[in-house]
């Protein structure tokens, strides 16, 4: 009974939809045990981190918030030294562009993506022999509970 070769009968009367689709939708997690490895995400990955943060719209409210901060400390009258200046802008602009990235990520982010991403991860970790699984049509499986030797409880 272990996680290769592993039958268990899925639910066909589940909504039909590709395992791609389920991705983007938030999955239990009794769905997401029967292939971790399908939701996982690498998180150092660029590709990812920007799918997940909004993509393009997301940093382009990103750049705005940078340069609406930016232009709103030139504005002042006071004069600083050219270190001072430098450095205060340098924090001025990593200041909006974090508080656009934070509104970008509010509306355009993938949230579904990084919870499914987050379950698996934490799946992995706690249960190391799921990463053997690689089930496939998980849309059988919506509402079923794995009973995987590892998962279960001694």
């Amino acid at each position: 009974m272990g996680g290769h070769g592993h039958h268990q009968a899925g639910n066909e009367n589940n909504m039909q939809e590709t395992d791609e689709q389920m991705t983007g939708k938030i999955q239990r997690i009794d769905t997401i045990k029967w292939n971790p490895n399908h939701f996982h995400l690498e998180a150092l990955d660029a590709g990812n981190a920007f799918t997940v943060l909004g993509g393009a719209p997301a940093f382009t409210l990103a750049t705005i918030g940078a340069l609406m901060s930016f232009s709103y400390y030139s504005g002042q009258s006071r004069q600083y030294n050219f270190y001072a200046n430098n450095f205060r802008g340098f924090g001025r602009m990593a200041f909006g562009f974090t508080l656009g990235l934070a509104l970008g990520y509010k509306f355009f982010g993938d949230r579904q993506r990084l919870h499914n991403a987050y379950i698996a991860e934490c799946v992995r970790r706690r249960y190391p022999e799921s990463m053997g699984l690689n089930t496939a049509d998980l849309w059988k499986y919506k509402g079923v509970k794995p009973n995987h030797e590892f998962y279960r409880w001694v």
